[in-house]
């Protein structure tokens, strides 16, 4: 009896670690407990060390923001691999088992696709925001997102703390926001192929919505929206709301504003009721309730002084 216990204890020592399933863009998916992860953009990055899971993190690309793109080389102590996206060699050169994207670009063609890397016996996440035919329920696809996570990296109560907090954070910016009259924000997302922002469809339009105020182009049905100096002349928001990116600092957006013979007419401008936000921010994340309050107050703040 013990020769037969000893030769399956043996046995059961061979088999392979058994995968964890998880569901994601609509679609079941299996991986073991993730060692060496690769995350394809910042905020893809943000979630896995905000879990706790950093240790198991080799290698991070893409990052957005203007204060984390002047550290080329090491984010939180996280090897940048690339100023965008990797190269496949790249990619695979970091030996992940696991690879994470924030944006469907972040997945390309071949062996850098999500089916691609699964032939090659490496799982992928992609953040429900990015997925096709998501809905329109940011907040909810956050939750997602970090409960299955929490799950496929083994921090379950991580996740559900961070979703917690950003619930009750949400409820916080909801009742400082109902306090005054909503004020009307037009959102400058970049400035490099004309003046881009979001319709209806873009998170930003419930990012303020949370935070108490209303998306100026909220009633187009779009997630994109690019429009001329004029159309958002007449609109004339009450504040204006600046991504500031890598590749488009708010900086650069107030400088167009201010100098501009049209945009500098706007009265947000006229009156510097503009308000700078990291461009990751402004993408449905763990902080995303975090980041709805703090809007809330400066938009209290302002309205205030209206």
């Amino acid at each position: 009896m013990r020769s037969i216990l000893v030769a399956l204890a043996a046995l059961l020592c061979a088999m392979p670690v058994l995968a964890d399933s998880y569901r994601n863009c609509g679609e079941q998916w299996d991986a073991v407990k993730p060692s060496r992860i690769v995350a394809l953009n910042q905020h893809a990055a943000d979630i896995v060390l905000v879990l706790g899971a950093g240790p198991a993190l080799v290698g991070v690309a893409y990052l957005d923001d203007t204060a984390a793109a002047q550290q080329p080389s090491e984010y939180f102590g996280v090897p940048v691999i690339a100023r965008q996206y990797p190269a496949s060699e790249v990619l695979y050169a970091q030996k992940p088992d696991l690879v994470i994207g924030g944006f469907a670009t972040a997945f390309g063609d071949g062996v850098t696709s999500r089916s691609g890397l699964a032939r090659n016996g490496i799982a992928s996440y992609l953040l429900e925001s990015a997925c096709n035919g998501h809905s329109l329920d940011y907040f909810a696809q956050v939750r997602s997102d970090l409960l299955t996570l929490g799950k496929l990296l083994h921090k379950q109560p991580q996740a559900q703390q961070l979703s917690e907090a950003m619930d009750a954070d949400l409820a916080s910016a909801r009742a400082l926001g109902a306090t005054g009259q909503p004020l009307s924000v037009f959102y400058l997302d970049s400035e490099v192929k004309g003046l881009d922002s979001e319709g209806q469809r873009g998170f930003v339009t419930q990012l303020l919505a949370a935070a108490g105020a209303r998306n100026v182009f909220a009633d187009i049905n779009l997630y994109r929206v690019t429009v001329n100096s004029e159309t958002l002349l007449a609109s004339d928001p009450d504040v204006i709301l600046l991504a500031d990116a890598d590749w488009s600092p708010a900086s650069r957006k107030r400088d167009l504003l201010s100098h501009d013979p049209v945009l500098s007419q706007l009265r947000a401008v006229r009156e510097n009721r503009m308000i700078d936000i990291p461009f990751t921010h402004l993408l449905p994340t763990f902080n995303s309730g975090r980041v709805a309050l703090e809007l809330a107050r400066q938009l209290n703040a302002l309205n205030k002084n209206k």
